[in-house]
């Protein structure tokens, strides 16, 4: 069984409550405090065998940090331009290019997947690309069949066949092979294989590879130098990055690198290439206009109440931080689980106060204390939205979000 944050899930933040009669004295100038931000950035780190690079921003002001070494066995020190796998943060993009496709006219949210790929999915039911951006098509997930020892607590699977790639037809196929879990738009489920249908309907509208679309419309119009999707037939990195662990269960031989895991496990449901400052940018540019106008950003964050602890909209989770200036303040953004890399990023709707952090480590066995991973996660995520320090204030941590961990195993 897992015992870390389930990776499908946006989870409800930290809930950050000042003392009664205190708040006044718990929330100061929640401007950036870089020296905060660094003692609980290395706390946090200092957990476990990870390390952890993040990038937070207020405005014009911006810091990044990094701590803790690469590696499990030490050598060179993470940087906070590290590259990472960002997962599930790609459908935030991938709903981007969706929007501005529906506003060139070439497709309507509200279509059905059929009109534009007949007979991909097995199903008579109608499924719109509105319902797979926001995951109450019904569908299932390819993921725990691609690695069906993982929903067990074995890597076994994961340690022979990382390195195999799937084309997105494949993983469809898998992700659909029983009856859809409900009835279209009655119901929600995360399933990253309605997302790998999304990026071939972006291929099939624009006679282009899904990368190039995202190097036109987003990466290459927001500045993201270090940020891409890789081709499918591919897996590591391209430039410096903190090497991605899943833990084995066996103490003898603790850590699995997986490095070589194949980018097309995820795709277009979680195949981004990227580092913190890069993210930031990206949802900053999605709050600004630069990627999408007012309206469309509304309607990509009209969050629906899933069940599990966290809202979720069009490619974009929701989830209320409870700063003491503005407790009712809703953030955007997603979270990742990349088999090794854990993301977690958050942003005011107006895209001034952001937050992206990731560590290297997908604790899966326990190796980890999980509560005080989750406190000192808590007090990064006070110190960076807030601009509080959390040992000077109640944090109730948030609770775990599904009754079955093993449910949500794969979805990244």
């Amino acid at each position: 069984m897992r015992t870390d944050l389930p990776i499908a899930a946006f989870a409800a933040l930290a809930l950050i409550a000042a003392p009664a009669g205190a708040a006044s004295a718990a929330c100061p100038d929640p401007a950036l405090d870089p020296d905060l931000l660094e003692s609980k950035l290395e706390a946090f780190a200092a957990v476990g065998d990870y390390s952890v690079v993040a990038a937070v921003a207020d405005g014009d002001e911006s810091w990044t940090g990094a701590a803790g070494p690469r590696t499990v066995d030490g050598g060179e020190d993470a940087e906070a331009d590290d590259q990472v796998r960002i997962a599930s943060l790609t459908k935030s993009m991938v709903a981007v290019v969706l929007f501005q496709l529906e506003a060139e006219g070439e497709l309507d949210l509200d279509d059905p997947i059929e009109d534009h790929l007949p007979g991909l999915l097995p199903y008579t039911e109608t499924i719109t690309v509105r319902q797979l951006m926001g995951h109450t098509a019904g569908l299932g997930d390819h993921f725990t069949k691609l690695f069906p020892s993982l929903a067990e607590g074995s890597i076994a699977d994961l340690r022979t066949d990382m390195g195999v790639h799937h084309t997105p037809e494949e993983l469809v196929a898998l992700g659909t092979e029983g009856p859809l879990l409900f009835t279209p738009g009655e119901g929600w489920m995360y399933s990253n294989t309605g997302y790998v249908v999304l990026g071939l309907l972006i291929e099939e509208i624009t006679g282009h590879q899904l990368r190039h679309e995202l190097d036109d419309r987003v990466f290459d119009e927001v500045g993201m130098d270090d940020t891409y999707l890789p081709r499918t037939s591919s897996a590591g990195f391209r430039g410096d990055h903190t090497t991605p662990y899943i833990t084995t269960g066996d103490d003898a031989d603790p850590y699995l690198d997986t490095t070589g895991l194949s980018h097309s496990v995820f795709w277009a449901a979680g195949g981004v290439v990227s580092d913190a400052d890069d993210v930031n940018a990206f949802y900053r540019a999605v709050a600004d206009g630069t990627l999408l106008t007012a309206a469309q950003l509304a309607e990509a964050t009209d969050f629906r109440t899933t069940g599990w602890g966290f809202d979720y909209g069009l490619g974009f989770a929701g989830a209320k931080p409870g700063c003491p200036d503005d407790p009712d303040a809703v953030y955007m953004g997603h979270n990742g689980g990349g088999v090794g890399h854990m993301t977690y990023s958050f942003h005011s709707l107006d895209g001034e106060r952001q937050a992206t952090f990731t560590w290297n480590l997908d604790n899966s066995h326990g190796y980890v204390d999980w509560e005080e991973l989750q406190r000192t996660q808590d007090a990064f995520i006070a110190a960076a939205l807030c601009g509080v320090d959390a040992d000077e204030i109640t944090v109730e941590v948030r609770p775990e979000t599904a009754s079955s961990v093993e449910e949500l195993f794969a979805l990244g």
